[in-house]
């Protein structure tokens, strides 16, 4: 039998980042979702973003990231005890189909429909991914007339 929820505990360490991604991996794998493995990465790595970015981080930080499967899909939540949770990315709201941030900032959830998501949504995630990672992208291009070698 699959099990339906997990946790796993992060401290203020930036290295604790790798604990949580190893949790999307591992759940990806028992419930078959690798479709959805670079979505889930991406925006839990927002979430940790602004933990790790905020410069006010309590050095006693704590925070359970759990995951739960829900009726429509999956929810991965970040319990701490600080209010960390003041608002969302452009790109968790635009690649959740939900997010709830409660208990005045200290709990975040991203809930992702997965069961029966529509294609049109899907297609919309996939591109919105597409143009987040070419934005990202910091390879120079390279000349074209480079490649020539002169004989």
């Amino acid at each position: 039998m699959k099990q339906n929820y997990d946790t796993v505990e992060l401290s203020a360490d930036k290295t604790q980042r790798i604990k949580a991604q190893a949790l999307i991996e591992e759940i990806c794998d028992r419930f078959n979702l690798h479709n959805y493995f670079g979505i889930f990465s991406v925006v839990v790595d927002e979430a940790m973003d602004i933990i790790y970015n905020n410069t006010e981080l309590n050095p006693e930080f704590k925070s359970d990231f759990i995951f739960e499967q829900c009726v429509n899909g999956v929810c991965f939540t970040f319990k701490t005890n600080d209010e960390i949770f003041t608002a969302v990315s452009e790109l968790m709201e635009m690649l959740t189909n939900e997010y709830n941030i409660l208990d005045q900032g200290k709990t975040l959830e991203l809930i992702f429909y997965v069961n029966g998501i529509d294609e049109a949504d899907l297609k919309t995630r996939q591109n919105h991914f597409k143009v987040f990672f070419k934005s990202k992208s910091t390879t120079p291009e390279v000349p074209s007339d480079l490649h020539k070698k002169e004989i």
